[in-house]
């Protein structure tokens, strides 16, 4: 992945945590198959709406061109949060 090159030295808990964003999102993904929680907004900018799964009421906003997300997760760690690897994994660009 991508933003893991600017780190020199990775550590166990930096992997573990990166799993369970990846296990996360493929959570968001089976229940999208079920109901709409990731929505394209706009398919040549790749922008989306993936819907918290704490609030139902809430979407955030994703842009998996750039690789940001407005959830509370990537805004305090700058990683890659679960609504951007499962926008990737919905549309085909997971990488």
């Amino acid at each position: 992945m991508n933003w893991l090159r600017n780190k020199r030295k990775i550590s166990s808990q930096d992997l573990l945590g990166m799993l369970k964003r990846i296990d996360r999102a493929y959570g968001i993904v089976e229940l999208n198959e079920k109901e709409p929680v990731i929505l394209e907004t706009d398919q040549k900018e790749k922008l989306y709406k993936v819907r918290s799964m704490k609030d139902k009421d809430r979407f955030y906003n994703v842009d998996t061109d750039i690789k940001t997300c407005t959830c509370p997760d990537f805004n305090f760690r700058f990683l890659k949060c679960k609504h951007i690897i499962a926008a990737e994994f919905a549309s085909g660009a997971a990488t």
